[in-house]
């Protein structure tokens, strides 16, 4: 019975989109009666990371927890990014996680035959980095977004070489590194050819339930005659709403008659800059909710006829791989989906597997005929449109938490 180690900062019942990915991926884990898993992560309160008593059930499995008290401050961080001192931290403002690794040896109830870790926060990483050199027993990493030399990290060069130092380093140090898109396996495959056979694909993925979340307090912002389009996720820095909200404005005000055949929900975190695009934007048919719960967030998703995604707009395709973990809650819903991307991007190929409109970000004619043509369809009752029947087995949480508990057992074995 292999005694597995699972380390994550971003573990339930904490709640953001990575804790998410790991509370599925962990709940199905912890199914594998063969497995027996100690589990290292922050204590709870973890600042940006709200807790969440709907994510309790998928904290429950474990043997033995760990929990390590984080030393952050949200003014500091404030102060930090506002004097352009982000690289003073190392790997990120979760720092002190990983330099308590000599604290979580001496918690252990036993030595672990094997280390899985979850990252983002890259800390995470680190922690679990640490661990294996001191313990001497195979490591598992994960990789959420591509680490060093990403398009989204306006790193200084010394800051990135020493990021991209540690990323050789964990990557030579661990068994394997899963990641989430195929697009990111290439990047890191072309980036170190010598570790080639180490990259493994493990997706993000969606849950099936056979229950519905409800929330009646949002009931208000539905009107059965009105499409309705919802977005769920965060908006910074340059993933913007103002990429549907521009062509939205056009189509209202180039036939008045839309704006009452339609209703547009944005719910999610957004940055200073993105909430002001929602002042810039103000249309009656325009709700922007805030952060709501997760279970808040998919009730919206349910009730709504279609639902948006919006990713950062990268131009190169090569460096456009993230996967937006939300895409999975989206095709659980069965609803069509308007994405906009980067052509060839790793969204961009989720999305040939399901019924959806996929745009570039500065199509702001396509996207405003997109959103004409959805009206429409609603209005003339083509419930058959807005129904997605597919939803791809390979992106199902249980079926990916049986190939990793496999890929452990195999492991541990050799």
């Amino acid at each position: 019975m292999p005694n597995v180690l699972f380390v994550s900062i971003a573990f339930p019942p904490k709640s953001d989109a990575e804790c998410l990915q790991t509370a599925k991926y962990f709940h199905y884990l912890q199914e594998d009666k063969s497995l027996k898993i100690e589990v290292v992560t922050s204590a709870i309160p973890t600042l940006y990371m709200k807790y969440d008593e709907k994510l309790e059930s998928y904290a429950q499995g474990y043997t033995n927890e760990i929990s390590v008290p984080l030393k952050e401050n949200r003014w500091i961080n404030l102060f930090r990014n506002r004097l352009k001192l982000e690289e003073t931290v190392f790997p990120d403002v979760k720092q002190s996680f990983h330099r308590q690794s000599g604290t979580v040896i001496r918690k252990l109830k036993q030595k672990p035959d094997i280390l899985y870790s979850r990252s983002y926060p890259l800390s995470s990483t680190i922690m679990a980095y640490k661990l294996q050199k001191q313990l001497q027993v195979p490591w598992i990493m994960h990789l959420s977004d591509p680490w060093a030399d990403s398009p989204l990290h306006r790193w200084s060069s010394k800051y990135n070489d020493l990021q991209r130092t540690w990323e050789l380093k964990c990557m030579e140090a661990a068994r394997y590194v899963c990641m989430t898109s195929l697009s990111t396996i290439d990047f890191y495959q072309d980036k170190y050819p010598h570790l080639k056979n180490k990259f493994l694909f493990f997706p993000n993925v969606y849950e099936l339930k056979s229950t519905r979340e409800e929330a009646p307090h949002l009931d208000k912002l539905f009107q059965p005659n009105k499409l309705t389009i919802v977005f769920t996720g965060a908006m910074a820095a340059d993933r913007s709403p103002s990429f549907f909200l521009e062509p939205l404005r056009q189509l209202v005000a180039d036939e008045p008659q839309f704006s009452d055949k339609i209703m547009v929900v944005f719910a999610g975190e957004a940055d200073f800059r993105n909430r002001s695009v929602f002042e810039k934007y103000r249309m009656p048919c325009v709700h922007y909710l805030g952060k709501l719960l997760f279970s808040e967030a998919l009730y919206l998703q349910q009730r709504s006829n279609m639902l948006l995604l919006i990713d950062n707009p990268i131009e190169d395709s090569r460096h456009a791989m993230y996967f937006p973990s939300k895409l999975l809650d989206y095709m659980v819903t069965q609803k069509r989906i308007i994405a906009i991307t980067t052509k060839g991007s790793a969204t961009d190929m989720v999305m040939k597997d399901l019924k959806g409109d996929v745009l570039e970000h500065k199509n702001v004619k396509e996207i405003k005929e997109v959103i004409r043509q959805a009206i429409c369809k609603f209005s003339e009752g083509d419930s058959d449109y807005f129904f997605n029947r597919l939803i791809p087995e390979k992106y199902e949480a249980k079926y990916n938490a049986g190939r990793l508990a496999q890929l452990i057992k195999d492991v541990v074995s050799t």
